[in-house]
């Protein structure tokens, strides 16, 4: 199950690839960058960016390495690597190097990279400990891990969700049963800062330190959401609608964020909190 797992978020990344962060909303661009400046890299090191997207982290990552260092992404995806190197190819990055490759188990020798980066992904990964300690395995003594989680659920996020749910949940099919023992969703998983640092030291990692920053998704337009949401991992979620039923869903939607996200400004906006971890190899 936890292959079948892998391939079928691959399978909804893959689709997603040619609109990810193409919609005009800014979303993982800013905080990929956010994440690769919290990192503090270096010019002449060598990164390590795992389950990479179409770049977020990793263009900046190689940007701050310099040609003197190098920048190695990896994902399941293949739309993702193309468009990564694509893109990677108009910025002359030689230095940045993309490849298909499983973020859980990543296929490079021991003690090859100053850094790991992991944006938004660790929770997405069955075996998320597994992963963890292949990253320890991959760094250098005194190298860093450098991950982005979301923090825990607001008020206003509980209150958000349950509008969202009520807006699509006539057009989606009912949630499967859950099966006992199974591990919980991963839009639940790794959101405390305790067990963040459960994961990390059971991997082997030390001197974790955290940090959150505040983002705020804006929208041009009440429509701009639905897009959006087709545009990354939701798109699994939105992919169960019925064809027949897209206009009437992206209509709910389309009021209920004219309704619930415009600001006092007038201006439409999702605000979130992601936590910045790292920790160390010792």
């Amino acid at each position: 199950m936890a292959e079948a797992d892998k391939q079928r978020i691959a399978g909804v990344f893959d689709r997603a690839a040619p609109m990810y962060e193409q919609t005009g909303v800014a979303f993982f661009d800013p905080l990929g960058a956010a994440l690769a400046t919290h990192a503090g890299l270096r010019p002449g090191e060598r990164i390590l960016d795992v389950g990479c997207g179409r770049g977020a982290s990793l263009i900046p990552a190689a940007e701050a390495v310099g040609p003197s260092g190098a920048a190695i992404g990896i994902d399941l995806a293949v739309g993702m690597v193309e468009a990564t190197a694509a893109e990677a190819r108009r910025r002359g990055l030689a230095h940045l190097h993309v490849q298909v490759g499983d973020a859980e188990a990543p296929d490079f020798p021991d003690a090859s990279f100053d850094a790991v980066l992991a944006g938004l992904v660790l929770f997405f990964l069955p075996d998320a400990p597994a992963a963890v300690r292949a990253y320890a395995r991959l760094l250098r003594p005194g190298g860093r891990l450098v991950i982005s989680t979301f923090t825990e659920v607001s008020d206003a996020d509980k209150e958000w969700f349950e509008h969202f749910g009520q807006a699509l949940g006539p057009y989606l099919p009912p949630p499967p049963e859950p099966v006992p023992g199974s591990p919980p969703p991963p839009d639940a998983r790794l959101r405390t800062r305790e067990s963040l640092v459960e994961l990390l030291a059971g991997g082997g990692f030390s001197d974790v330190r955290f940090t959150e920053k505040a983002h705020r998704t804006v929208f041009a337009r009440p429509e701009q959401f639905w897009d959006w949401l087709w545009s990354a991992g939701m798109r699994g979620m939105m992919e169960s609608i019925p064809a027949q039923d897209h206009d009437d869903a992206r209509a709910a939607l389309t009021t209920l964020v004219a309704e619930r996200l415009r600001s006092d400004d007038g201006t439409l906006g999702w605000a979130t909190t992601i936590r910045l971890t790292t920790a160390r190899r010792p």
